[in-house]
């Protein structure tokens, strides 16, 4: 590994050249620098060369030695090639600079041939000078070597080597590199060997053989003494570099060749963030003969997950409160056809748009919300829901009112369908058998009529309302003496609330409470009740989206009695009694109407399991959507051209048109403005030309699709900055403060704006 910094981007790199098949005649050089090792492989015989390169001034150099140079970062961009194109890939010092990668790995494997191989090196963090630092305390960054200031992974070779198995890769060929000869002393003490090779060949490559005679497994590292070592952990010390060539394992094959026919189908992504639940999912669940789909959720999930059918990935994340960015969700949605995102308020529906204009998926975006322009009034929400209302390809409301609202806030009529969540009718039905003992497993006896709620245990779900309105029922002398009970299952804040007020009101004996019970087993609870009830209440913020519990209850051919909140009016119909939110009197006169006319019981509960069968069949709203997503996905992609425009932008900047190159590049931006290496390029090239009125508008355009890019917050206060614009600087690198408190980029443009520089 050269470690002159001067010819960082130019080292031939005959090491790796070696593991290079002779025979491979397409290569792609992932980092290639300056394309020496490139240019090497086309004059030994190789058909087409095509490097990758981050810095946009050695691309220049690279295109004068290879057959192609994409400007751009590996694990940002989408190549536009054949499965399988290459024989080849090169990622030399490579891995250890990227923030994911495995998926980088798993993004390339599609791109190698069956009988290709990955060539790579990776530094070896386990050398013993950076175990002899750590021992002393020290962990220092440096131009180059290992601790290279730009490295953002360190491997060991055990690492090395679970890092190719996970991403499918079976390494063949593993050797090592030494960096110094200054480390013979340390090896002849610990009775190794060194065979040097003939003069004209590199030192580095000198072989280290074990003399058994005087091998004792020690080797002492300054302070520290390691004991039983095998002769290869020892070896391992005296590494700075592991050279692998790996090909696709048989393990690798052998999915692919099960999942053959599943591989034609085109990919979905679900992502619902902590929300991913059982009782949305079983509205996908009969798409999977269809679509080859996978949801995606938090390694914190709010509800169980467990009985969902489909494949599941739990993401890391980072919240504050609707910013819910799940990490490396874009990387994971490559490759997607369709990306099923879920309300325009969360930030991971955001990401889902960044990774439609990176790697050229369709975004649909379900929309429950129904207040028009809710959250707006805050900045960061406001430009989240810009971003996904102009970024996704098209809308399914859950509800006419959700519809109204998004048309609302600008979209077109044309780009939404109103599709209503749907319930696994042969769960969800009426059935007799079992309820007599379903009430004795919860202390229910079998002449009570039973009142249920089920719902979460806050104030806006109406769960005061309930138990003031059963107080009433239960005082009413009209009512004394017949036997009613109750029932409130969920769990939440006001849980302990609700109890004291049962308690306080002396009714406390005719109420019993449910904190957890399962999804699948919920029909048991609605079958055995005779009432189903949801007070909900509307706020400033929320008012009922939807309601599933009241169709899973009218589908158990329950009478329902609930609110004229948000969208209950369109789910329940006339299938049920709706009175006004947050009014316990009219809550009571409902309950009591049904309690005593048992005909209008049976009356309702005939018209709640009618509308049911016939509007919220999950295999209907299966149907449904199934139409949509071919629909959105039959349409033809439109950003396609930008990146023959963009090259030929920077091409005509480099000729010298520099203005001309920079309207271009700009304009290019404007149609895409999600696109951060045409941005990095808008930025040097504006700020060569003082043009930082542009460059701020770019900038300002790309954080709408990312309110909360450290870097680019950055950027822009450095532009305001150049602007004499100081006031405008500093707000802005507050918000970079706010979400990275120790950046110290912002911290030392704060004190040049403080010192009045």
């Amino acid at each position: 590994m050269d470690n002159n910094t001067g010819d960082y981007y130019r080292q031939e790199r005959k090491e790796v050249e070696k593991l290079i098949p002779d025979d491979a005649m397409k290569v792609l050089d992932v980092g290639c620098g300056g394309g020496v090792l490139c240019r090497r492989l086309l004059e030994r015989g190789a058909k087409e060369v095509v490097g990758i390169e981050i810095n946009p001034d050695v691309c220049t150099e690279a295109r004068n030695n290879l057959s192609n140079v994409i400007c751009g970062d590996i694990e940002e961009i989408e190549l536009d090639f054949e499965q399988g194109y290459f024989d080849c890939i090169v990622l030399a010092d490579i891995l250890e600079h990227l923030k994911y990668p495995l998926l980088a790995l798993k993004k390339l494997e599609k791109y190698l041939s069956g009988s290709g191989c990955i060539v790579a090196s990776i530094p070896n963090v386990r050398y013993w000078r950076i175990m002899d630092m750590l021992i002393e305390g020290n962990w220092t960054y440096g131009e180059y070597g290992i601790l290279d200031k730009t490295h953002l992974k360190f491997f060991t070779k055990k690492e090395m080597a679970k890092l190719f198995d996970e991403a499918g890769f079976k390494i063949t060929e593993i050797r090592g590199c030494a960096d110094r000869t200054g480390d013979e002393k340390h090896l002849i003490d610990a009775g190794f060997e060194i065979t040097y090779p003939a003069p004209n060949i590199d030192r580095r490559s000198f072989t280290i053989t074990a003399n058994n005679a005087g091998f004792s497994g020690e080797i002492a590292i300054g302070r520290a003494l390691l004991k039983g070592l095998k002769k290869e952990e020892i070896i391992d010390l005296f590494v700075v570099q592991y050279l692998i060539r790996a090909e696709k394992s048989e393990r690798l094959s052998r999915k692919a060749r099960i999942s053959s026919e599943r591989s034609r189908l085109k990919k979905v992504a679900i992502v619902r963030g902590a929300n991913l639940n059982k009782w949305e999912m079983q509205n996908y669940e009969p798409l999977l003969d269809s679509f080859d789909i996978t949801a995606y959720t938090t390694t914190q999930s709010s509800f169980d997950i467990s009985q969902i059918k489909l494949p599941v990935v739990k993401l890391p994340f980072h919240s504050q409160g609707l910013l819910l960015h799940m990490d490396g969700l874009e990387e994971q949605l490559a490759g997607k056809d369709l990306v099923y995102s879920a309300d325009i308020t969360y930030q991971f529906s955001a990401q889902a748009v960044q990774a439609k204009h990176k790697y050229g998926c369709k975004v649909i975006c379900l929309e429950w919300e129904n207040i028009p322009f809710n959250f707006e009034e805050h900045e960061v929400a406001r430009n989240i829901k810009e971003a996904v209302r102009k970024g996704a390809d098209h809308f399914i409301a859950v509800t006419e009112r959700a519809k109204e609202a998004l048309m609302l806030e600008g979209v077109v009529e044309d780009k939404i369908d109103v599709i209503p969540m749907g319930i696994d009718l042969n769960t969800f039905n009426p059935r007799k058998e079992d309820i007599i003992r379903d009430r004795e497993r919860i202390a229910l006896a079998k002449e009570e009529l039973v009142v249920l709620f089920i719902g979460r245990m806050v104030w806006e779900k109406g769960v005061y309302d309930f138990v003031h309105a059963a107080a009433k029922v239960l005082n009413d002398k009209s009512l004394k003496g017949l036997p009613l009970k109750f029932l409130m299952v969920g769990k939440g804040p006001e849980l302990n609330g609700v109890r004291e007020s049962a308690m306080k009101s002396g009714i406390s004996n005719r109420f019993a409470f449910i904190e957890e019970y399962p999804y699948q087993e919920m029909y048991r609870l609605h079958n055995l009740a005779d009432i189903f009830v949801l007070p909900s209440i509307s706020t400033k913020t929320w008012q009922e989206q939807f309601g599933m519990v009241l169709i899973e209850s009218m589908a158990c051919g329950k009478p329902v009695v609930s609110t004229l909140s948000g969208s209950i009016p369109e789910v329940v119909g006339d299938a049920g009694i709706l009175v006004q939110p947050n009014d316990h009197i009219s809550l009571y006169e409902a309950m009591r109407k049904l309690i005593t006319d048992k005909d209008l019981r049976r009356y309702l509960g005939g018209k709640a399991l009618k509308r049911a069968e016939d509007e919220f069949d999950s295999q209907k709203t299966a149907e449904k959507v199934r139409a949509v997503f071919e629909k959105v996905m039959s349409r033809e992609p439109a950003y396609n051209a930008l990146r023959d425009e963009y090259d030929k932008a920077t091409e005509w900047w480099r000729e010298g048109r520099r203005e001309e190159g920079f309207r271009m590049v700009c304009g290019t931006f404007k149609k895409d403005p999600d696109r951060k290496d045409i941005l990095r390029s808008i930025v040097q090239m504006g700020s060569e030309l003082e043009r930082y009125g542009e460059v701020e508008q770019c900038i300002r355009e790309y954080l709408v699709y990312h309110p909360a890019d450290i870097d680019s917050l950055v950027t822009l206060a450095e532009t305001l900055f150049h602007m004499k614009e100081k006031d405008h600087a500093e707000e802005e690198l507050r918000k970079v403060l706010l979400f990275d408190p120790e950046n110290k980029e912002a911290a030392v443009l704060i004190g040049k704006i403080n010192e009045g520089l």
